[in-house]
């Protein structure tokens, strides 16, 4: 089981993203733990069913390479993967820094839309 994080602007479908909702919940059905790093208002105020497949919602009052240590360190899993943009070229946010950060494995948006898993 891996734990993704998925930023929501510029990633996100229902954000202007290439990230199809539909891989996201196939994720989720795959037995992967999915959650949000990033505009979490955005996913929740469009998303009735959003907590069906989300399990958590944040950075809430803590930097997002902060968050994801966070998860990394009290929640087991195999591998921790963070999606979202490349600040400058894809994006606004800077994810794959805050990946780095983290100690996290990052896929750009546009890549895990193609398939990258």
């Amino acid at each position: 089981m891996k734990l993704y994080a998925f930023d929501v602007d510029e990633t996100l479908e229902l954000s202007g993203g290439p990230v199809r909702l539909a891989d996201v919940v196939r994720l989720r059905k795959d037995g992967h733990i999915v959650g949000l790093c990033g505009n979490w208002a955005v996913v929740t105020q469009s998303w009735p069913e959003w907590f069906e497949i989300f399990s958590f919602v944040g950075p809430m009052l803590m930097t997002k390479p902060e968050f994801l240590k966070q998860l990394s360190t009290y929640v087991p899993a195999e591998e921790y993967v963070m999606v979202g943009n490349i600040l400058g070229v894809s994006g606004q946010s800077d994810d794959q820094g805050a990946a780095n950060a983290a100690g996290w494995r990052f896929i750009q948006e546009s890549d895990f839309a193609r398939g990258t898993r």
